[in-house]
């Protein structure tokens, strides 16, 4: 089985360049991160009144595990605005996904709640911190590619470790896997579906 650190580094080699997060905008983040920890307890706030609104994803939360979450992303949070951007960092995003699969979080619900903070953020650095247009366009740029590179380590980390157990459950081989599920869609016409 794969290391999530091996497996990180194969997912961050798939990302173009320019569609991660650099050290440009880790830099921009710290620079920022005194105004930012002040939104801290509202991006957290309305993050779980988001989840604990919506029926699918108010069924695998216990409102007993609220303060435990939110303590959850606090920490994110926290270590995120100190940085560093290292392989740990990025390593523990992939392993969010081995975190969702044992707690029935969906990729659909996870990038539905980032594009939910990305849009909280957008109007915080506006309306609460009020950045210059100009500073809130290039943080959101920064926020916009830690968003796609936690995405594509937690979706890609979700699916190669539910393939890994799939595997091991029933002993094919994932390659096998990925072959069977190649010719089954051989002959899918997307356009049949439109």
């Amino acid at each position: 089985m794969s290391t999530i650190a091996e497996v990180t580094e194969r997912i961050l080699a798939q990302m173009p360049p320019a569609a991660r997060f650099t050290a440009e905008d880790e830099a921009l983040l710290i620079r920022f991160a005194p105004s930012l920890a002040e939104l801290e307890e509202r991006l957290i706030r309305g993050f779980y009144d988001v989840l604990f609104g919506h029926p699918e994803t108010a069924r695998i939360l216990s409102t007993g595990e609220r303060s435990e979450r939110e303590k959850a992303l606090r920490r994110w949070w926290s270590r995120t605005l100190q940085g560093p951007f290292d392989a740990r960092y990025w390593q523990w995003q992939a392993a969010v996904g081995l975190v969702h699969i044992r707690q029935n979080v969906t990729n659909p619900m996870m990038i539905g709640m980032w594009g939910w903070l990305l849009n909280a953020l957008q109007g915080e650095l506006l309306e609460t911190l009020r950045l210059l247009p100009h500073e809130a366009a290039r943080l959101m740029e920064a926020f916009h590619r830690l968003a796609a590179t936690a995405q594509a380590l937690t979706a890609e980390s979700y699916l190669r470790h539910y393939l890994i157990v799939l595997s091991r459950s029933t002993g094919v081989s994932t390659e096998l896997i990925d072959r069977l599920v190649a010719v089954e869609l051989s002959s899918f016409d997307p356009s049949a579906e439109a």
